[in-house]
């Protein structure tokens, strides 16, 4: 009984889950700062004609995107609460601030 009740837990936690797409155009994102919640996920797509790679070295939510190509999305599961910024190695201009509330 328990492990149906856990799952179904972890289902509806997953049905409520937010997916925030970031684009990357003009060497920027397309959003400042950005609200989420732990669990939600957020995805970067690349509309540029060339390389980016979003990047964040925060505890909670630490990862790195490595060289994302033209018209490719990847997506990051924020896993933390906190705020972080994430930037892009090649173009050290572009930052998106992220607030993780609960």
């Amino acid at each position: 009984m328990k492990k149906i009740l856990l799952g179904t837990f972890l289902l509806s936690a997953s049905l409520f889950a937010a997916n925030i797409v970031i684009d990357q155009k003009n060497n920027k994102f397309s959003q400042a700062e950005i609200r989420v919640k732990v669990g939600d996920t957020i995805t970067f797509t690349n509309s540029d004609p060339f390389a980016h790679n979003a990047y964040t070295d925060e505890e909670n939510n630490e990862f790195d995107l490595g060289s994302q190509k033209p018209n490719e999305s990847k997506v990051v599961h924020v896993l933390g609460k906190g705020k972080f910024l994430v930037e892009c190695v090649i173009h050290p201009d572009m930052a998106l601030n992220v607030v993780v509330v609960e």
